[in-house]
């Protein structure tokens, strides 16, 4: 566990962290309003294809980044259509989407492309150096030679953070949370701000699953988002539904996904005695049982007390 190991597991786990990250605290703003957003796997997934086939039909990663996040909003406005405005179930209707962007995804993808043995590969965006900062011992390669979608990615968190804690609106969007028929007597439009928390939710999936291809991978797969966003759905109660609790859980899984990469690796790959599937199911493991601890330790329930119930006006619940 020398320095030449540490940087570079490090660094990766930085990137690695950061697609989880961006649909976590957007899932967390989106249940701060009272809607179960459980469509964030399907949503990111969507992304990613979007994002793909922006940046591959357009050689340019940017518009695939614009593409990610309006694939994204595409099935958060459909999760809102039946959670907000048909006031339908929100558990249901979140595996409805989910499960129709596991099959949209994989015929649209087979059908333009008709994978074989070789995938289709997009460039991506280059690491960028910070001057002087990238120089930093040890901190500088880890945080300061990625890409500019990484940093940007980082800014918008922190920035959602601070609206959803600082500001009348983030306030706004607590309160119907708590109580939507305290806040629709006290002037607030309870279903424009539950489509305010899905849009932003949809559109943080979807840029996560944009960071995913364009930053990370550089190709498309049949489910490649691989359960991260029922993973972000788990931060959120591990991050006690707070923004940056919920991005330093995200940095944990990053930090796990990075160490079963390199464990597999020294074990040889797909080669080893001990099935891959192991290793890969590392970081979802560990991440779930820190949820566990940190919910039997946590002193109270910080869920929202409106957390998954449709607000019909006049209607108490």
């Amino acid at each position: 566990m020398n320095i030449d190991f540490l940087i570079p597991l490090l660094s990766t786990a930085f990137v690695l962290s950061i697609p989880v990250a961006l649909a976590a605290v957007g899932e967390c703003i989106c249940q701060r309003t009272g809607v179960l957003n459980l469509g964030v796997e399907g949503m990111m997934l969507m992304g990613a294809l979007t994002a793909f086939l922006g940046a591959f039909y357009s050689d340019n990663s940017w518009i695939g980044v614009l593409a990610g996040i309006a694939g994204g909003v595409s099935f958060g406005i459909l999760m809102g259509i039946l959670c907000i405005s048909i006031k339908g179930e929100q558990v249901v209707s979140g595996i409805v989407v989910v499960l129709l962007s596991l099959g949209f995804t994989s015929y649209l993808y087979g059908s333009l492309f008709h994978v074989g043995s070789t995938p289709p590969r997009i460039d991506g965006l280059p690491p960028i150096h910070i001057p002087l900062l990238s120089d930093i011992p040890f901190v500088g390669p880890i945080l300061f030679r990625q890409t500019l979608l990484v940093y940007l990615s980082l800014g918008l968190i922190v920035l959602l953070s601070w609206m959803l804690e600082r500001t009348s609106l983030g306030l706004a969007l607590q309160a119907i949370g708590e109580k939507p028929e305290a806040g629709d007597a006290a002037g607030l439009n309870v279903d424009m701000l539950r489509w305010l928390g899905i849009v932003t939710s949809s559109a943080m999936a979807g840029l996560g699953g944009a960071v995913l291809i364009i930053a990370q991978l550089h190709l498309f797969a049949d489910n490649i988002t691989a359960g991260r966003g029922w993973i972000a759905i788990a931060l959120v109660i591990f991050g006690r539904w707070k923004p940056l609790w919920v991005f330093a859980g995200a940095l944990l899984f990053g930090i796990v996904d990075a160490i079963q990469l390199k464990i597999q690796v020294m074990a040889g790959g797909i080669d080893s005695i001990v099935p891959f599937e192991m290793f890969q199911a590392l970081p979802y493991v560990v991440t779930l049982g820190v949820l566990v601890l940190s919910a039997i330790r946590a002193r109270r329930n910080a869920q929202p007390s409106a957390l998954g119930v449709p607000f019909i006006k006049g209607q108490k619940h």
